[in-house]
């Protein structure tokens, strides 16, 4: 094997890393109590949708990241007002409401899992 073929192919790997490293994390959602479904967007965008208006859910990210968590009683009704948001794990911190149906919270440890309570004021 020539040498130039072997600096070519530490190139294209050193690229491959490269490029993938500078990618959006991947955020993968876990339903752990009332949660019907979590729709994963985005890394910035997540949609959960909760029937009671009380649940628990766990979310995971490849890298550090800031979510805006989107809360559903079903596909035809938003949360009317998030009463509270309690953040579980060293993963995640900063947990705000931002609206009446939506929080960001960050993930700031790559692969460790957020438990994330969300509690909306008018539950069913």
């Amino acid at each position: 094997m020539s040498v130039k073929k072997i600096q070519f192919g530490l190139v294209a790997i050193t690229t491959a890393l490269l490029l993938t490293g500078c990618g959006e994390a991947k955020i993968t959602g876990t339903p752990l109590k009332n949660v019907d479904s979590i729709a994963v967007t985005s890394a910035e965008d997540i949609d959960v949708f909760c029937p009671t208006g009380i649940c628990t859910f766990e979310l995971t990210a490849s890298k550090p990241t800031t979510a805006t968590i989107t809360m559903h009683y079903d596909y035809t009704k938003l949360f009317t007002k998030i009463e509270g948001v309690d953040v579980i794990g060293e993963g995640g911190k900063n947990a705000k409401v931002v609206d009446n149906d939506q929080f960001k919270v960050d993930i700031s440890d790559a692969n460790k899992p957020v438990k994330i309570q969300v509690i909306d004021y008018y539950r069913n």
